[in-house]
């Protein structure tokens, strides 16, 4: 029996100090104490079992602990990384402001959420001192914009998102993915960027605003969006301008201790393009634009007609040469005979279509929709009209000729011009009156 019992001891100390290598042997037990010897076995079982148990949920907890260090280790990398990202995003904002106040361009930086001005270059600073009128409105168009751009820049990004997305899948995949049947991010021929659109304002005052904006077809960047505007100055001077805006990170000034200070801007790099849109349409006028008339030369009637015959469009030619004009420059003076120009286009003009003057007295009438014949007869009522006014001391009157240029013909423009020059001239010929019958008074004859 003491045997038995100090087996048993042995054994209860042995599971307390060294419970995996700790042996009972129930057949050196005494039978009386084989059923406590059992116990003892299946306590000893338990208490291994709560051990592994214990011993694990300690490592689990071991392994979250340094999973959690870690993240918190790789949040304050990050916390440094975004606190010097931000301060060199100052330093680099400092050196931009310092920067445009260089440029003859203005810049103005309004906060995307408030609107609020946070900057403006010196070239911009003046503006608003010197012309503050123009300058009210011109802030007034910017801002009314600022929601129409940041609409259409996020689309932008957006769609750039899904192309990438898209690409990625392609490249997995191998095989084209399906792309959207909308293009966001443009307006207008969103010119060469499609479709056009326009939008403008009129103000109260006497200065008139209107503004178009397209996506710049030029720049990939796609936080940024080009538009033009154009003001009409309190003393009826036309000045445009071509924006450019941009959506970007920026610091308040005053805050910069503060994470919130980091807010989305837009900037507005205002670029005056009145003495080059002058200068286009004076280019233009010299190229195109008769002087005398303001109507357009021939340079202008033949390229029109020749897209016209690229774009497979029939039209009518009208070959209309004026009548007396010699008489009217030799016995009243260039000044009337210049006149008599003038008179003559505007009443070519009420025809529609396109008049232009292709020589001293030749003029053309470039028409669409429209047949030989109902051209000739609206020509004849208009000369009648002429030939029976008799309120200038020189008679008036043209003669004409109209020929079909169809839509597709192996026959080239000169060609028809030609042969519509040579149809006028026979009309002269056959039907326009002698001077004797059409003059009417002539004092120094």
């Amino acid at each position: 029996m003491e045997h038995s019992l100090k087996l048993l001891v042995n054994y209860l100390q042995n599971i307390l100090d060294q419970p995996d290598t700790a042996v009972l042997r129930p057949e050196e037990l005494s039978p009386a104490y084989r059923e406590l010897g059992d116990k003892m076995t299946l306590l000893a079982e338990t208490i291994h079992d709560l051990k592994n148990q214990l011993q694990q949920k300690t490592e689990a907890l071991e392994l979250e602990n340094q999973v959690l260090m870690d993240n918190i280790q790789a949040m304050d990398e990050i916390g440094w990384s975004l606190e010097e990202s931000n301060q060199e995003l100052r330093n680099n904002l400092a050196l931009v402001n310092a920067l445009t106040d260089y440029t003859h361009n203005m810049i103005f930086v309004y906060s995307a959420d408030t609107c609020q001005e946070v900057h403006a270059n010196q070239p911009a600073r003046w503006f608003q001192k010197a012309h503050a009128q123009t300058s009210d409105y011109l802030t007034r168009m910017l801002l009314e914009k600022q929601p129409e751009i940041q609409h259409q820049l996020d689309l932008h990004q957006k769609s750039q998102k899904i192309d990438e997305k898209h690409t990625v899948e392609e490249v997995r995949s191998g095989e084209p993915s399906i792309q959207p049947d909308w293009t966001p991010g443009k307006i207008g021929t969103l010119s060469g960027c499609g479709r056009e659109r326009s939008s403008s304002m009129e103000c109260s005052s006497s200065m008139e605003c209107s503004s178009s904006m397209e996506c710049s077809s030029s720049m990939e960047c796609s936080s940024s969006m080009r538009w033009d505007m154009a003001l009409k100055d309190s003393d009826d001077t036309d000045i445009f301008y071509q924006v450019e805006s941009f959506l970007i990170p920026w610091f308040h000034s005053g805050a910069e201790n503060s994470h919130d200070a980091r807010k989305q801007a837009i900037v507005h790099i205002v670029i005056d393009e009145t003495e080059r849109q002058r200068r286009q349409k004076m280019i233009y006028r010299f190229a195109y634009v008769d002087p005398l008339t303001n109507l357009k030369n021939r340079r202008y009637a033949m390229e029109k007609m020749e897209q016209w015959v690229a774009e497979e469009t029939a039209f009518t030619l009208s070959f209309i040469d004026v009548d007396y004009l010699k008489y009217c420059n030799d016995t009243f003076g260039h000044e009337a005979g210049d006149s008599y120009l003038v008179e003559v286009s505007k009443a070519l003009q009420t025809l529609g279509g396109e008049v232009c003057r292709v020589g001293g007295d030749e003029f053309f009438v470039l028409q669409t929709g429209s047949a030989p014949a109902e051209q000739d007869r609206r020509l004849g009522e208009l000369r009648r009209q002429m030939l029976a006014d008799k309120s200038c001391g020189y008679p008036k009157c043209f003669s004409y000729a109209t020929t079909l240029i169809p839509v597709r013909s192996d026959t080239p423009l000169t060609a028809y011009i030609s042969d519509t020059d040579t149809k006028m001239y026979q009309y002269k010929q056959k039907y326009k009156l002698p001077l004797s019958d059409v003059v009417y008074r002539d004092d120094r004859i």
